[in-house]
């Protein structure tokens, strides 16, 4: 089965609209594989164009496809859930019983894509700025405000300690959520999810009612892993 290379601007329900790759598969291809090819092609030219002047790396959304290239996902530069989405040809190359595995494949690719960012980038030796938020450097013993940051630092400790206790606690919690629609169902262990499935009898034209599911029910499971 052949699908039409071209990129696919796509509504998202965050507005305006994502861009995807075209990486549809042809015939028995593995459509991740070309892919993640072209992604650290376009970091590694990132990386050329920033030494040269140009604006720094940064990848704000990062989409994914599962391997027959119809099911996306998208994710933040940290991996953090944002968006899916299907091509049109998903019912061919998926259909009913498939869709929910290849829309979590997807979100599998888009995470694996955002942790190589860091990886490339070091492999080139280039180290990226602080973004807006985040700690500065390290003051050291002596230098003003040395103990207040120690002791926030401390402060920060603890609280970590509290959250990896939490998550330890919860890790062998089973949540299971469910798309008000009915056509969507995801089960998660801790912060992992294991299956996903659809609930219900499925036409070619449900495929906006299914994605609004899936967003809802995937949306809830990020939730909650923020809260373990």
């Amino acid at each position: 089965m052949r699908y039409r290379r071209a990129l696919l601007s796509v509504p998202s329900d965050l507005g305006g609209s994502t861009l995807f790759p075209s990486v549809q598969a042809e015939r028995d291809d593995d459509a991740r594989v070309g892919d993640a090819r072209r992604f650290v092609t376009e970091i590694e030219n990132m990386v050329i164009r920033a030494r040269a002047g140009g604006p720094p790396p940064r990848l704000d959304r990062i989409a994914g496809p599962d391997r027959t290239g119809t099911a996306f996902a998208v994710v933040d530069a940290v991996g953090r859930f944002v968006d899916l989405s299907l091509h049109p040809g998903w019912w061919a190359a998926l259909g009913p019983a498939r869709v929910a595995a290849g829309l979590l494949e997807a979100l599998a690719t888009a995470r694996l894509k955002a942790a190589l960012v860091p990886m490339i980038l070091r492999r080139h030796g280039y180290q990226l700025l602080p973004r807006e938020g985040e700690a500065p450097p390290a003051l050291r013993p002596g230098d003003d405000g040395f103990l207040d940051a120690a002791r926030g630092r401390i402060a920060e400790a603890y609280r970590l300690i509290d959250d990896a206790d939490k998550r330890l606690r919860g890790r062998q919690a089973v949540r299971v959520v469910a798309g008000p629609r009915g056509l969507f169902r995801a089960q998660a262990r801790g912060g992992r999810i294991e299956r996903a499935e659809v609930t219900a009898v499925l036409v070619p034209g449900d495929t906006d009612r299914l994605l609004a599911d899936a967003r809802h029910v995937l949306a809830q499971l990020a939730r909650c892993r923020k809260e373990i």
